[in-house]
């Protein structure tokens, strides 16, 4: 793994662990890449992970986009775009949409503990023009204060 690892999410594959899950994952980095797995993960409206916890990886979630509810063992915090949060080892967590709208999460967990496989043997997903827009936000953004 000494060589540099270059993408774009629409190069990525996208997937689901199930196929009746409400959360979809865009495979950014994999186990096979690097020790971490990165990903950002689309929830639809009133989407929402079940309750986990990983043995040995912190987890670090960045909302790009929409609103929602991090739980974390006992507590319960408010997230919306911007705001981040980090799990440890050992610790049942959740997130949760409560907006109007889809959650866009860039979610990295280090080690990857399997996690990569788990979504790539998951059924195909797709993207769709809201999520495109979404992804291509900050990029578009760049380009508009550019020019």
């Amino acid at each position: 793994m000494n060589e540099l690892v270059l993408g774009r999410f629409e190069q990525c594959p996208v997937r689901k662990i199930s196929a009746k899950d409400t959360n979809k994952f865009v495979l950014l980095c994999d186990g096979t890449q690097a020790p971490f797995v990165s990903v950002v993960e689309i929830f639809d409206k009133d989407g929402q992970t079940p309750p986990n916890e990983h043995a040995e990886a912190h987890e670090y979630f960045y909302v790009l986009s929409g609103e929602g509810v991090a739980v974390v063992g006992d507590k319960e915090a408010a997230i919306g775009t911007g705001s981040f949060f980090v799990v440890p080892p050992g610790n049942n967590h959740q997130v949760r949409n409560t907006g109007s709208g889809r959650l866009y999460v860039l979610t990295t967990m280090v080690p990857d503990e399997g996690f990569s496989d788990l979504i790539k043997s998951g059924p195909e997903a797709m993207l769709d023009e809201d999520d495109l827009r979404v992804l291509n936000g900050a990029r578009g953004t760049a380009q508009q204060k550019l020019g």
